[in-house]
């Protein structure tokens, strides 16, 4: 039988997610090193999966999740080299399972060699969003310069994280800001801590 979650996959809002300098800041443990694990040039090692990603960007995003329980759709680089099941892994393994349970079935945007990441989005929204949907893109300034200045970012879709700080307290409440404004489902902004 269907929870209420599963019920409403649909309509949730959406959370289109950016991995390098939004979750993941370390120069040392980084996502170059977690594909070299999965190609299998380089051991596993544990300490990479515990500094991969940052706590406090990791802690945010919990947050928002516990406050929209938002559908993520990945929009990072990272859906070019892993398949959904590496992905699955790299999520699970540095605590983030919250967003391998829900995942969208189309879990990633689409990529092509001449794509920007406006472009796949656009096209994943196009594909698969239904009306009305709130979506909010969490990325950064670096990766998601195209989407700065965007119809996207005007409607009050984008959130770009610096890079180097990631999802801070300051992004994630712009994020909760933005999915209200679009009337998702959710109380009111995160309180300080």
């Amino acid at each position: 039988m269907e929870n209420d979650d599963d019920m409403r996959h649909d309509t949730r809002s959406l959370v289109f997610l950016d991995m390098d300098d939004v979750l993941c800041l370390d120069d040392v443990h980084h996502s170059g090193l977690l594909l070299k694990i999965f190609e299998q040039t380089i051991p596993d090692y544990p300490e990479m999966w515990q500094r991969l990603v940052d706590f406090g960007a990791a802690e945010n995003l919990r947050q928002l999740h516990a406050e929209f329980k938002p559908v993520y759709v990945i929009s990072s680089s990272w859906a070019t080299y892993l398949d959904r099941e590496q992905m699955c892994e790299a999520l699970t393994r540095t605590q983030l399972q919250f967003v391998v349970q829900n995942l969208h079935a189309e879990w990633r945007t689409p990529r092509a060699l001449s794509s920007s990441r406006r472009d796949e989005i656009e096209g994943w929204l196009e594909a698969h969003r239904e009306p009305s949907q709130p979506f909010i893109i969490i990325d950064d300034s670096w990766s998601g310069t195209c989407l700065a200045h965007s119809p996207l970012a005007l409607d009050g879709h984008v959130v770009l994280c610096r890079s180097g700080f990631g999802f801070t307290k300051k992004r994630l409440k712009e994020a909760c800001r933005q999915l209200q404004r679009q009337g998702a489902v959710g109380g009111s902004a995160p309180r300080e801590r």
